[in-house]
């Protein structure tokens, strides 16, 4: 029971690992919290605290923004409402 446990906890790690360096897009975090894209882009990713883009050079200059899935998530946390009393 213990060492099922365990490697259910080991593979769920590995997963998440897997997904840390994983690239969304302004689609991508406004699927994941359930906002129209338009609000993502105007009210959410403009934000001074929001992390850091990605831009993906191409030949024709800079691609569309991505961000770090990780960074995303760990900010939505940070963000949560506190405890009320």
């Amino acid at each position: 029971m213990t060492e099922k446990l365990l490697l259910e906890i080991l593979n769920e790690l590995k997963a998440q690992n897997a997904h840390s360096n994983e690239l969304w897009s302004a689609q991508d975090i406004a699927r994941y919290v359930r906002l129209s894209t338009s609000s993502v882009q105007s009210r959410v990713i403009c934000r001074k605290d929001f992390p850091r883009a990605v831009r993906i050079p191409t030949d024709n200059g800079l691609g569309g923004r991505r961000w770090y899935a990780s960074e995303v998530r760990e900010w939505i946390r940070r963000n949560r409402e506190p405890l009320s009393k």
